[in-house]
């Protein structure tokens, strides 16, 4: 199973924090991938004193990423624009993105995120 982490998750891990069934099944993925809206949420998050990541947020991106082999996936134009078609079942512009992604690549989301699940032919963990 190919995996996507999402923002909340990405944060998790890095602290220490993600869920332990998570986590092995990360461990043993043979792909990890994050986004770059993941890491965009996160730097306008740790702009706006929500989250302290103690360094900058292209910094913790960068030393999260190798520590954990993830491999990021760009926000490319055909992913933006399929965030915008899918139903409003999420408002936040950032899962949206992570949905598409998902789909576009087939890969399963780590998530605490209760609506992402609700959208059709996505598969999430956590």
């Amino acid at each position: 199973m190919n995996l996507l982490l999402d923002s909340c998750a990405l944060i998790a891990l890095a602290n220490g924090k993600l869920p332990k069934a998570s986590h092995s099944t990360l461990e043993s993925s043979p792909y990890a991938y994050v986004s770059s809206a993941s890491v965009w949420e996160i730097a306008i998050k740790a702009k706006i004193g929500k989250l302290n990541l103690k360094k900058t947020a292209v910094q913790w991106f960068i030393e999260t990423r190798e520590e954990y082999g993830l491999t990021e996936i760009p926000l490319e134009f055909g992913i933006a624009c399929a965030a915008a078609d899918l139903p409003l079942i999420h408002g936040d512009p950032f899962d949206r993105a992570l949905i598409a992604t998902a789909l576009h690549h087939s890969l399963t989301i780590i998530t605490s995120d209760r609506n992402i699940p609700k959208y059709p032919k996505i598969k999430t963990l956590w």
